[in-house]
This record gives C-alpha cells, structure tokens and sequence, in this order.
C-alpha cells in the first residue's frame, strides 16, 4: 500500500500492474451498437454520428465505473435518461447513459474506485431497449472506448519508494526459498 491510497499490485520496481481504465463498465450480452460517425437513430429515424458504444443487457446488471475518478454530474435528460459523468483526470471523461437507477451514495462530487458499481443497466431516456451506452472523451472530444490505448496507472510515489524496496526485496526472497524447497 502506497501511504494512503488503496492497496494495490506493483511489480519489483514499483510500477503499477493495473491500467486506469477496464476494458468494458459492465458483464454484457453483446455490443449492440457501436462508435460510428453515421448511425440511423432507432427512435428519432434519423441519421447522426453515434461517439459510443452500446452494450446491451438485461435490465439491473451492474454498471462499474472503468477507472479511479470524480463524479462530476449524475441527472438525467429526456434523451440520456439516467446517466454519470466521471472526471478520471487531466484528459479522461466517461459518461454512462439509460441506466435504470444510480447505486447507493453516488452523488455529484463523489469519489469512485476503478470497477466500483455507480448503476444499473435500463432504458430510460431513447432507448428501445435495456442497454448501457458507454462514452469516452480525451480532451473533451468523443474517443472510441474500445480502442483507447489505457495508461499505467501512477507508480509507488518517490515518498515511499525506499520502504516498497525493502518490503519487495524481502517478499522475493521468500518466494525465492519457497521455490527452492519445492
């Protein structure tokens, strides 16, 4: 553990084993609708760009929040319907539409864990169905989800470098030995 942030997985060096975001906010069906320039909207019969990906499945699966972050708006919208957006930091914003209800003690301002539920998949605002449609944005421009390339997450801090050596050190070893008996 690196003082007081969350325990964590590091290798010898203290560089982070986690990357900052998951590959996908929730267990899904299939990808019911992807990131497109051009998209014929289902509801509104119209032709527009689609800066998402839409993960169908069943009403009240868990959605998780894809990395560390703050929320900085939860509500809801005629079109999105339910929805949260986070902060993850200097470049990073995810958003989560049509969710069915928020998960306990979220609220504007929070501070969530990579993989903490924040939802539930639904099908509020326009929506023909139980899906979560998933937003990406790197400098506040729409990026596709499934193809950003997600950074380490931040090493051991120089603070506490020298204390995770020690620890390290004597952890290999006992490995080491352990290895040796076998």
């Amino acid at each position: 553990q690196d003082g007081d942030h969350r325990p964590d997985y590091y290798d010898a060096e203290g560089q982070s084993l986690r990357k900052a975001f998951l590959k996908a906010p929730l267990a899904f069906s299939r990808i019911s609708s992807g990131f497109t320039t051009r998209r014929f909207h289902p509801i509104t019969k119209t032709w527009r760009s689609h800066p998402a990906i839409d993960y169908a499945a069943p009403t009240g699966t868990p959605i998780k929040s894809v990395g560390d972050g703050v929320i900085i708006k939860k509500g809801y919208t005629r079109a999105n319907g339910n929805y949260i957006k986070i902060r993850h930091n200097s470049s990073y914003e995810t958003i989560y539409l049509h969710m069915s209800g928020f998960a306990k003690k979220i609220a504007n301002g929070k501070r969530v864990a990579q993989g903490q539920t924040i939802g539930y998949v639904g099908s509020t605002g326009l929506a023909t169905g139980p899906h979560l449609c998933f937003r990406m944005k790197k400098n506040g421009a729409p990026v596709n989800p499934a193809r950003v390339k997600a950074p380490a997450v931040k090493p051991v801090s120089s603070t506490n470098m020298a204390d995770f050596k020690i620890k390290a050190t004597t952890l290999i070893a006992q490995l080491t030995d352990q290895r040796k008996i076998k």
